[in-house]
């Protein structure tokens, strides 16, 4: 059985934390599910109930893109020569996501889609059932990459998956992603005893799912009263080792 990985959340301005946690050592694989950049209240938001601490999430379109350079930046000098920034957007601000990566230095090697089968009711408009992952790398001739099976398309699809059988999910943040989906993330583009970062940890899936898979993680949180839904998730000081029962890929691969 392998060890246990180490892991920590550091909370506060990831502007500053980041940059402070890369000089000690540089990551292999940065996951960032950035800010949405959109209005919710709790008379909208599918999550209105008391249960869940809806965030300030309000940029302007410039502000937006002045935002997504400085942080896509930032990863790009926190990761090692051979690292990769996965990026998980909805379409709203898209397009200033891309717009900022063009600033950088960074090379995107696959613009996929996550597909979902649920999704927000709409009367006027098709409703939205997908994320798109951005796959990004330091240097485009030397990277880990590892297909999860033969024939590994860039459209992700889990049929099986819906939030409400989903069984890491928690109350408390509004916006949690799949395990199945970060697994997938981290075991593509990572190795065992390397170090993930989890940029906009929110509700601290990638913290969890890196510690399921034997990475080392440190995840990065603005909001302090995200912190105790982040231990809770990410299961702060207890074991994690999976049985083959309790695998989150092997239930919906």
């Amino acid at each position: 059985m392998a060890s246990e990985s180490k892991y920590e959340l550091i909370i506060g301005d990831v502007f500053e934390t980041l940059p402070m946690k890369a000089k000690e050592r540089l990551f292999d694989l940065i996951i960032a599910d950035p800010p949405f950049g959109i209005s919710f209240n709790k008379s909208s938001h599918e999550y209105g109930a008391d249960d869940y601490d809806l965030y300030e999430d309000d940029f302007t379109a410039e502000s937006y893109f002045g935002f997504s350079k400085r942080w896509i930046q930032l990863c790009y000098d926190a990761l090692g020569a051979q690292g990769s920034l996965y990026i998980i957007s909805g379409w709203t601000n898209l397009q200033s996501i891309l717009n900022a990566i063009d600033t950088s230095k960074f090379h995107m090697l696959n613009h996929a889609i996550w597909q979902f089968s649920w999704g927000v009711y709409t009367k006027r408009r098709f409703a939205t059932s997908h994320y798109h992952i951005l796959l990004l790398v330091k240097n485009r001739k030397d990277y880990q990459f590892y297909k999860q099976k033969h024939y590994d398309e860039d459209v992700f699809f889990w049929p099986e998956y819906n939030r409400g059988n989903d069984p890491h999910r928690i109350k408390g943040h509004p916006c949690q992603l799949p395990i199945v989906l970060l697994e997938k993330l981290i075991n593509t583009s990572s190795s065992p005893g390397d170090l993930v970062g989890d940029v906009f940890s929110g509700s601290g899936g990638t913290i969890l799912a890196a510690r399921l898979n034997h990475r080392d993680v440190v995840g990065f949180e603005i909001r302090k009263e995200y912190e105790p839904i982040i231990h809770q998730k990410a299961r702060f000081g207890k074991p994690v080792f999976p049985s083959k029962k309790e695998s989150t890929l092997e239930k919906f691969l």
